[in-house]
Parts: structure tokens; C-alpha cells; sequence
């Protein structure tokens, strides 16, 4: 890292480079009265600037596809598709593949969760990396299956043969999202075949490639062609991420026959709407909405990368539409922060230094970054009573927890709060507290029991928040 003059660590002089403090803090605000008064074609809703924590595409949709959700209105009374059998034949003829092998829902979401109802059983296992998007995992959980984590190597990339090592005879899954969210780093894709090809017969990997079209390497491959040589994988996708239509809840999966067939039987029926279907459909045929969409990614985490060398701080490179940045700081601190500033990120993932940033328009960016500085070259290193609006929970840390960990929050004003620990059926564990506090952040210790003094097992939990009319939730996971 490089150790830049000042007390915070890097040079003011230096990042303001192509950026001038106050002055570019004004013009943001003028650069966002802009947004709200540009044509609706445009595509950008006002309330939606900053809005930097869901990897949304700032684009919007696809105008085609904007027009046949239109079109369909007048046929809302009408069901669509059974089973999206119009868009699982456009999707053969695009991948070249037979109609037998893809299956269509409501999301990724729906996807992976048809994934965790199919390959895995009670009293057996998967194996996933960690950190890494947490639905599978968290699935095959509430399913009775066990979860091995194995941590990504010192690049923060998937590691292979650590996954490998942890595969057993219990073993009925693996699941690698690719590029891996939240780090945004990708796995080379010979090592991935071969890591395919080593696993038992009876263990699928499932390769979630939500972000693959904003790969820079436009040869890079698609798991795809690991199910058209018959290998036993499914790989899942989504029109969320590049065709801009997260809203529509549209995904679908790739497989074996036997596999997709298996899941199918388990999915229940018009689970895509008619006007989503119809979105979808359009979005397939529009290259140059998702050219545009990857050069709008590419190129503002270029700028964003550049800022951050200036800045003297240590970022993941990374090949999909979002990025984690070290700010050498309680990140949770920061994003609370950037929130009162009017940008929204996220943290967690036990990585307690990073925020991970969505990919926005230009301006968006330059105000993020503008924003950031503004807090670190103010050593701003906790919030101060009464300088949030906002109800804050912190990620738990440490997370992944042993013995215990800490749990802080954070109120605006006094608050009736109660703050309580679920297990990932929804139950609940443990209540840490019940009453009528103060404005002021507050921590909390929880040391894996519950409310009667008794251990509980491994595996993930929901820690929510609720104080006044705000109720927040967070993901913790308990390794002994």
C-alpha cells in the first residue's frame, strides 16, 4: 500500500487531481437536480441516485424491452407461459443447446433455491467458498444439509483445490458463484474445467454466472460449454445484472437433462409474469444495450481504480459490475457515512475494512468518490451522536464467528429497540435487548446460546433490528 504524507494516510493534493473538494461537492449537487430533469428515456430516477449497494445496472432496461412490457399491459388478465416455454426456446437457439436443458423462474433466486431443493439432502453436505453469495449455502441449510466454508486464497479468488480438499463422500454439491460476489474476482477457466472433472461422479457443481458478460476478457467462457460436453454441472444466470431488468425477477438454469429435469418438479407453475417474459425476450436481441451497459461499468471502475491509487488505497480488481475497496477503517463507519451524504453501499462478508460500491453513471461515481474523501480526510473514524439521520445495524464482527462476536448499533433519536438473533428456519434464538434506548451507538455481545444458556450449531443466522418504525436485518454465520 502506498504510504502517502498526512495523518489519514494519503495526500489531499493527490486526490484532487481531477477533483476539487467543496467545489466538486457543489457541482454534484447540481449534476443530481440534473438527473431528476432529464427525459424519462433517460432512464434515471432521481431517488435512485447513489444508490450504489445492489448492482443494479444504471442504464435501466433495455428500451425494447421497456416497449414490450408496455405492449403486454393490456394482456396483464391474460397467463403467460406455463412455464416460460416461449423464452426457453429463444434461450436454446442463443446458447445452442436443446430446450430439455434449461429451465426458467423467477430470478437467479429461484434458480438456486430449486438448486438447494434438488442436490441436497439431510445429514449430507456442500462445500462453497467463502466469502461468496450466500443463497445457496444459507438453502441448503434450511434443507438440512451442512455447509463447508472454504476461505479464498490471499487474491481473494475462489480457491479450487482448498474446495476440492473439503469434498467428500457426504458431498452432494458445490456451488461457486463466478465472478465471485462480493469480491468481483474470477477463476481461470481451464482450472475450473478440471476441477470439475476431478469431482465424484455424483457431486454437481453449480456455477452461478449472475456477472459473466462484464468479463474484460470477451474470450473467457461460459460454463455453458461444460453442460453441452455432458459434464455435471448447471449453471445458473439471470437478466438481472446486464440486461438491466432485476425488477422482472426473470433467471434460468442450464443442465443435464436429468438434472434440469429434477428441478423442474419441484418449480412451481408461471412463476415469470407475461410482461417479464416478454422483456426478457427482448432483451436477448439487444447487443448493443449490454455493450453499452459493460463499457458503462468498465469505465467507471476505471475512474473509480485511478482515484483510489491516487488515494494511496488498496482496492480488488474486479471482473463484474461492482467493486470492494480497503478503507483501512471500520468500514461500516464509513458506509453509514456515505449514506447521510446520499450514497448507499455495502458492507460485510466479515471483510470489516471494504465497502463494496455497484458500478453508476460518471457523475455518480465522481460524487461517491468525492463523498469518500470528504469522510477520510476528515479521520471521521465513528459516528458522533446526532450527526446520522439514520437507524444504523453494524455487520456483526468478527463474521464468521467461533466463540462470539459484536454487534453494534446505532439511533438517531430514542428509539423503543429490540434487537434479536434467528435461526435460519425463522426462529427465534435469542433476545439481546428489549427496551427504550437513547440516541447514541450501542454494542452487544452475542456468544452463540440461547435464551436458555444452550450452545446452538453451526451455520448462519439473522440478527434484526428494530427501533421505532425502522427494522433492519443482517446474515452472521457461527464455525465451531
Amino acid at each position: 500500500m502506498v504510504d502517502l504524507a498526512g495523518s489519514n494516510g494519503f495526500s489531499r493534493r493527490k486526490f484532487l487531481g481531477t477533483i476539487t473538494g467543496a467545489a466538486a461537492l457543489a457541482l454534484i449537487g447540481l449534476e443530481r437536480k440534473a438527473y431528476a430533469e432529464r427525459a424519462p428515456s433517460e432512464h434515471l430516477v432521481a431517488d435512485y441516485i447513489g444508490r450504489l449497494c445492489y448492482n443494479e445496472n444504471p442504464l435501466g432496461p433495455s428500451p425494447a424491452a421497456i416497449e414490450a412490457i408496455r405492449e403486454q399491459a393490456e394482456l396483464a388478465h391474460r397467463y403467460p407461459d406455463w412455464f416460460a416455454e416461449s423464452l426457453m426456446s429463444a434461450l436454446a437457439a442463443k446458447y445452442n443447446i436443446s430446450g430439455n436443458n434449461i429451465i426458467c423462474g423467477s430470478g437467479a433466486t429461484e434458480m438456486l433455491r430449486l438448486c438447494a431443493m434438488s442436490f441436497t439432502q439431510p445429514g449430507k453436505n456442500v462445500v462453497v467458498p467463502n466469502p461468496s453469495y450466500s443463497q445457496f449455502p444459507s438453502d441448503a441449510q434450511f434443507f438440512g444439509a451442512a455447509v463447508q466454508n472454504v476461505n479464498l486464497n490471499r487474491n481473494y479468488v475462489v480457491d479450487l483445490q482448498a474446495m476440492r480438499s473439503r469434498v467428500n463422500s457426504n458431498t452432494t454439491a458445490v456451488c461457486i458463484t463466478n465472478p465471485n460476489n462480493p469480491t468481483g474476482t474470477i477463476v481461470d477457466p481451464a482450472q475450473l474445467e478440471d476441477f470439475v472433472d476431478d469431482l465424484p461422479s455424483g457431486v454437481v457443481t453449480i456455477i452461478d454466472e449472475a456477472y459473466l458478460e462484464y468479463i474484460s476478457d470477451r474470450q473467457y467462457p461460459s460454463a455453458i460449454e461444460m453442460v453441452r460436453s455432458g459434464k455435471n454441472v448447471v449453471v445458473v444466470k439471470t437478466f438481472s445484472k446486464v440486461h438491466g431488468l432485476a425488477g422482472a425477477r426473470i433467471g434460468f438454469a442450464v443442465g443435464r437433462e436429468a438434472r434440469i429435469s429434477s428441478m423442474r418438479t419441484r418449480q412451481y407453475i408461471a412463476t415469470v409474469s407475461r410482461p417479464s417474459l416478454a422483456a426478457a425476450l427482448a432483451a436477448l436481441d439487444d447487443d448493443y444495450h449490454v455493450y453499452r451497459t459493460v463499457d458503462l461499468a468498465t469505465t467507471a471502475k476505471e475512474f473509480c481504480f485511478q482515484q483510489f491509487r491516487d488515494m494511496g488505497l488498496e482496492y480488488i480488481p474486479s471482473e463484474a459490475s461492482f467493486f470492494m475497496v480497503d478503507v483501512r477503517r471500520d468500514a461500516d463507519n464509513v458506509r453509514a457515512q456515505l449514506a447521510n451524504l446520499g450514497y448507499y453501499v455495502r458492507t460485510g462478508w466479515g471483510m470489516t475494512n471494504h465497502l463494496r460500491v455497484s458500478s453508476g453513471i460518471i457523475e455518480e461515481m465522481k460524487g461517491f468518490v468525492v463523498a469518500l474523501s470528504r469522510i477520510l480526510l476528515g479521520n471521521a473514524d465513528r459516528l458522533e451522536v446526532g450527526s446520522a439521520r439514520f437507524t444504523e445495524l453494524f455487520q456483526a464482527a468478527p463474521n464468521p464467528f467461533n466463540s462470539s462476536t459484536n454487534i453494534r448499533i446505532f439511533l438517531p433519536s430514542m428509539r423503543a429497540t429490540r434487537l434479536e438473533v434467528f435461526d435460519i428456519q425463522g426462529r427465534l434464538v435469542r433476545k439481546l435487548v428489549d427496551s427504550l434506548l437513547g440516541a447514541g451507538e450501542y454494542s452487544f455481545t452475542w456468544n452463540g446460546t440461547d435464551d436458555s444458556g444452550h450452545s446452538v450449531a453451526s451455520g448462519t443466522y439473522f440478527y434484526r433490528l428494530i427501533a421505532g418504525d425502522d427494522a433492519i436485518t443482517r446474515r452472521m454465520m457461527l464455525i465451531k
